[in-house]
């Protein structure tokens, strides 16, 4: 008996890797944040930060950067708030735990912005300062 053997040539689509254009979206956007905080002023860094536009980042990633940005506008607005009184006056009843609950929102805010960008596989720039 003969066996009769027959081949398929199945054609091998070229390989192409792509990369999401979520990445470079993402890395814009932290290259932007990356804001030199020991000489800018906490509103001069949200308002920059206000600034930074979407673009193709993906909108879980973008959520979490807004939520960042306004930790940042509620920090510079808590330390505006402690500023207003005048000398020898007591800073303005919770105006200290407003800044430090806007610090603490600006550092836990961050870390749900990095968590999502290393999950997409983007690179975290090193910090200037840390807050």
């Amino acid at each position: 008996m003969l066996a009769t053997l027959l081949f398929l040539a199945v054609a091998e689509p070229d390989l192409v890797v792509t990369r999401s254009a979520a990445i470079p979206a993402i890395e814009r956007i932290l290259k932007a944040d990356n804001l030199d905080l020991d000489s800018l002023a906490p509103q001069e860094i949200a308002a920059r930060m206000r600034e930074i536009r979407q673009g193709a980042a993906p909108n879980d990633f973008w959520s979490a950067y807004q939520a960042h940005v306004a930790a940042w506008s509620d920090y510079a607005a808590a330390i505006d708030a402690a500023a207003k009184r005048a000398p020898g006056e007591p800073a303005p009843a919770g105006s200290e735990w407003a800044v430090g609950e806007a610090r603490t929102r600006i550092n836990a805010s961050f870390d749900e912005v990095e968590r999502l960008a290393r999950r997409r596989g983007a690179t975290i720039p090193l910090p200037r300062t840390r807050i």
